[in-house]
């Protein structure tokens, strides 16, 4: 009798968990609307009473490899303040280090509570989307269906003129390219669930109508994403592991180069054929990225940077809605220098290693996907990041179950309520 209330109470307290991950990321995506004022302080409610419920439980010493990361954009940034180095704003710097404080434990958290329950966060995950995108799908309308003609906009790509006012169907995002960025990873969570055989039906129509909404906001950066993961998915289907992990190394070191040579491209300020066609096919980042190192060599602060700031303030107060830096390497050499993005970087290629060391298929995606889509969209360790809270819980899962157990192994059978 004891037995069954105590797993009553289990059951009740993991239910609990899983229904404040869903308003959490409900309120996180709704924070991206124009209209429901108010959902950018309510993401937070539910986000502290999962840290309160579930950090009395953490053992803190299985997460010491976390503690690099703060120091990283948390206490060396609060040192500079102090010193006196960054003085644009401190306020807003200061704000911005809380605020990934509080984004760091709440990944702890839900990396522990969901370290053996991966089909039930990512079915949140999915079903959450879901819901969100149906109910403003119903509210704002206005979705074309003419594919064809949607997909030659999107090929075209003509979208920016002096400022960054863009007429594309946002479906009540402010930004159009939040759209397709939650329609992906919808997709995300769709395709993993329709491999594990679970919620088909819902999946195959989640995919089909998150095509379609990408397609209605022309944006190109999730069908190149979409392209990646279809390689390394069937890179993960290699048979032998030995060729498998071999060729998965391969790709880590591929994009440890690609982020080296990327900074060295946009910080020499090219006008080559090269760099015109990088700048093009990544509409225009890397340009926005070259801006917004002059600017900062002007200011004399290149190995420093200006202070960790919120991206849309920097867009809005410092470059006055001129230009916008959607890409995480530009955000963080602007943001804490060379030195600073020097060792952001460091810090997440070592999170890749392990994650490639433990042989993780679903993490070795997982990585993939993350680093691919923080080329068009700032992502990387970023505060309330939808990317970021899906990415990095499951990575951090990986890791840490590799660094305690000597493995990645999950059981993808545990519970899953909605």
């Amino acid at each position: 009798m004891v037995g069954l209330l105590m797993n009553k109470r289990k059951n009740l307290y993991n239910l609990f968990i899983d229904y404040m991950l869903g308003f959490l990321i409900v309120f996180t995506i709704l924070s991206y609307t124009e209209n429901l004022v108010g959902s950018s302080i309510l993401k937070f409610i539910p986000g502290f009473i999962i840290i309160l419920s579930t950090i009395g439980k953490i053992d803190f010493n299985a997460y010491k490899w976390v503690g690099w990361l703060f120091l990283i954009v948390g206490v060396m940034p609060l040192i500079l303040i102090i010193l006196g180095v960054y003085n644009y704003d401190t306020g807003q710097s200061i704000a911005y280090i809380f605020l990934f404080s509080y984004y760091l434990v709440l990944i702890i958290c839900l990396a522990e509570f969901y370290s053996n329950k991966l089909v039930s966060f990512i079915t949140i995950w999915q079903v959450s989307i879901t819901l969100v995108l149906a109910g403003l799908f119903v509210i704002y309308r206005g979705i074309s269906l003419n594919l064809s003609y949607l997909l030659s906009l999107t090929i075209s790509n003509q979208r920016y003129g002096q400022y960054l006012l863009v007429q594309r169907y946002g479906m009540g995002f402010r930004n159009v390219n939040t759209l397709a960025m939650v329609s992906m990873l919808l997709i995300f969570c769709s395709v993993f669930n329709l491999i594990k055989s679970r919620l088909k039906a819902l999946s195959i129509i989640d995919i089909a109508a998150s095509i379609i909404f990408i397609l209605n906001a022309e944006s190109r950066t999730p069908f190149i994403v979409m392209f990646v993961l279809l390689i390394c998915y069937l890179i993960s289907r290699v048979k032998n592991n030995a060729r498998r992990i071999f060729v998965e190394n391969l790709v880590f070191i591929f994009e440890v180069i690609i982020a080296i040579c990327f900074t060295f491209i946009f910080v020499n300020d090219s006008q080559s054929s090269f760099y015109n066609a990088i700048d093009e096919i990544s509409s225009y980042r890397l340009s926005f990225g070259t801006s917004a190192f002059i600017l900062l060599k002007n200011i004399g602060n290149i190995f420093l940077g200006l202070g960790p700031l919120n991206s849309s303030y920097i867009t809005k107060t410092v470059f006055g809605n001129t230009l916008t830096l959607d890409n995480s390497i530009e955000y963080y050499v602007f943001t804490l220098g060379l030195l600073g993005f020097a060792l952001v970087y460091i810090y997440l290629f070592y999170l890749f290693f392990i994650v490639n060391k433990s042989g993780s298929k679903f993490g070795f995606i997982t990585t993939t996907f993350y680093f691919v889509y923080s080329f068009f969209e700032n992502t990387i360790f970023l505060p309330i990041s939808t990317i970021s809270l899906l990415c990095l819980t499951i990575i951090f899962i990986t890791v840490r179950n590799y660094e305690e157990n000597g493995t990645a192994k999950i059981n993808y059978n545990s519970h899953y309520y909605l």
